[in-house]
């Protein structure tokens, strides 16, 4: 009985060519991406998750010189042309775009888990029932997570 090497060769040329790709890519450096608001790099930029049962939107510029990823404010949000995207339950925003705000509602009480990369994870309530609407600032390298939308 004969063993064909033709698939070990076939396999050691896959993984010969996946190697070149890869080692070529890491030379040249990322490719360039769209920044939403503000330059962030590809995996450091900000982005918002919706894991809650309501929508809500983020938009993508914080538009004041302090706070840090957490910190909220009841104006809203109006520099550079804002835009805004709606998060519908299971949503999240671009992750080679920098979305640094998102919004909670008279009304809704938003539990959120943020994650800093590097840095310490912390989550937060949020709870507007009887009060404002407010805007909450998502640093460059830090993810939101809306994990429950009700009081």
């Amino acid at each position: 009985m004969t063993v064909s090497t033709k698939p070990v060769l076939k396999h050691a040329r896959t993984a010969a060519t996946v190697v070149a790709i890869a080692t070529t890519a890491t030379l040249a450096g990322p490719a360039p991406t769209a920044s939403a608001g503000g330059s962030c790099r590809p995996g450091l930029c900000s982005q918002t998750w919706n894991d809650s049962g309501k929508g809500f939107y983020a938009r993508q510029n914080w538009c004041k010189s302090t706070g840090s990823t957490g910190s909220h404010t009841t104006k809203k949000p109006t520099c550079n042309n804002q835009k805004e995207t709606w998060l519908s339950p299971g949503e999240r925003t671009n992750g080679n775009r920098d979305w640094d705000v998102f919004q909670v509602k008279k009304g809704r009480c938003f539990k959120v888990d943020f994650e800093l990369n590097p840095g310490s994870d912390f989550s937060r309530k949020y709870n507007r029932k009887d009060k404002k609407t407010i805007y909450v600032k998502v640093e460059n390298h830090a993810f939101a997570k809306v994990r429950s939308s009700t009081c």
